[in-house]
């Protein structure tokens, strides 16, 4: 039920290269006296804001933009490990706020500059380039946390039909830790080049092999506000216990900590079960664009996400 005292909701969304005003049309759309939203270029201005959205685009050139611009990237990643506001990234977004990833940019010599935040494994381009684009059922999002505000609710509308995902050189989601909630998954084919990189991913883990930056697959991690290249290896019982040396003791440090499920691939087609959504806390994530899509579900259960916590803090 709408109500005449709910507040009126800030949303910034990141504008250093994509689809934002994409999405600050459609976020406007649902609310227009109750929601206002703010292009953010700068850190001071992650301080006026109720939650933030992260768009579609290419990750690489906001990596580079916002490692360049002053304190901007590290201010995201306080904004987003505070936890107080939720954080919505698309696509482009969702690989940001990956923990790791694979398939990263040739152009990037010390890798993908992640925001992070959530621990999943991401494959970039998964879906093919941007001639390859296209839409796909996708699952229905979830019903938004809260619905007290003007807008939100739309009897005509049809909650449980899924949802038309627009894929546009998009991200799938390989793999997501316990503490991950799975919002939505699709079954599709990797482009080539995402093949390739699976490939020889699959072939380094059953090797128990680290994996380095090379000419046809990375894994990077965000770690202490840096990117190192993750290890990634078959499950691992834990430490031996003779284990005496440095390297040895390493070692096993790393067997413990890497776990990784590569999604299987069907011999007919090469498709595969991945991931498309979703959401850690008051983290939300999808691989399309819904900001392009004539269909306000996933953008209402945002906002519901931001109107939740607002109205708890």
């Amino acid at each position: 039920m709408a109500s005449n005292d709910a507040p009126t909701l800030t949303i910034g969304v990141l504008a250093l290269q994509g689809a934002f005003e994409e999405h600050q049309r459609a976020i406007e759309s649902i609310s227009p006296s109750k929601i206002n939203t703010v292009q953010i270029r700068t850190p001071d201005q992650l301080s006026q804001i109720d939650g933030i959205v992260l768009p579609g685009g290419e990750s690489t050139a906001m990596g580079l933009i916002g490692d360049a611009t002053t304190g901007l990237w590290e201010a995201l990643r306080q904004f987003v490990q505070a936890g107080d506001k939720p954080t919505w990234g698309t696509c482009a977004g969702m690989i940001l706020l990956s923990e790791r990833c694979v398939g990263t940019s040739a152009v990037i010599t010390e890798g993908q500059s992640l925001i992070g935040g959530v621990d999943i494994l991401v494959c970039r381009n998964y879906f093919g380039s941007q001639i390859s684009s296209f839409e796909m059922s996708t699952p229905a999002p979830p019903t938004p946390p809260c619905t007290n505000l003007e807008g939100m609710v739309d009897e005509s509308e049809d909650a449980d039909a899924s949802f038309p995902g627009v894929f546009i050189r998009a991200p799938a989601i390989l793999t997501a830790s316990p503490d991950v909630e799975v919002l939505g998954k699709v079954v599709a084919a990797p482009c080539r080049a995402a093949a390739v990189v699976l490939r020889e991913l699959e072939r380094k883990i059953e090797a128990g092999e680290n994996v380095i930056q090379m000419g046809v697959v990375d894994a990077l991690e965000r770690k202490n506000g840096g990117i190192t290249y993750t290890d990634v290896r078959l499950h691992k019982d834990g430490p031996a216990p003779d284990a005496e040396s440095e390297e040895e003791k390493k070692e096993t440090v790393v067997q413990e900590r890497i776990n990784i499920d590569l999604p299987g691939a069907s011999d007919e087609t090469n498709a595969r079960e991945v991931i498309c959504a979703v959401r850690k806390d008051k983290i939300l994530c999808t691989a399309f664009h819904p900001e392009i899509a004539d269909d306000l579900r996933w953008h209402k259960y945002f906002v519901g996400m931001v109107l939740a916590s607002k109205q708890s803090s």
